[in-house]
């Protein structure tokens, strides 16, 4: 899972199909516990670029993204995004994942 700020996230989400971004702070125990649950999905799906990206130091994207609670995970085909999962249910995350998968 790579670690992105606002200087590089969209050109991620521009520059792969399929991208699955999870929001997150350093302060926020729910974050802290789906980090590791993302990494493991990510591991899963090679064919998925996950990234990570913390509300405070990317505060425009984060705005620009409508999140307004963490953890929140977003998934995007073609850079539109066709998902999001609030909260941190690993079930959800994977049929995020599958959404954007299958996206066409």
């Amino acid at each position: 899972m790579l670690t992105c700020n606002e200087d590089n996230i969209r050109e991620l989400i521009d520059g792969n199909t399929r991208v699955v971004v999870q929001f997150g702070a350093s302060w926020c125990a729910p974050c802290k516990q789906l980090k590791p649950t993302v990494e493991k999905i990510s591991l899963e799906n090679p064919d998925i670029v996950f990234a990570y990206i913390d509300v405070e130091s990317s505060p425009r994207f984060c705005v620009e993204s409508e999140v307004m609670s963490v953890p929140t995970t977003i998934g995007f085909h073609n850079s539109v995004e066709v998902g999001r999962v609030v909260g941190n249910s690993e079930a959800a995350v994977k049929e995020l994942v599958e959404k954007v998968r299958v996206t066409l």
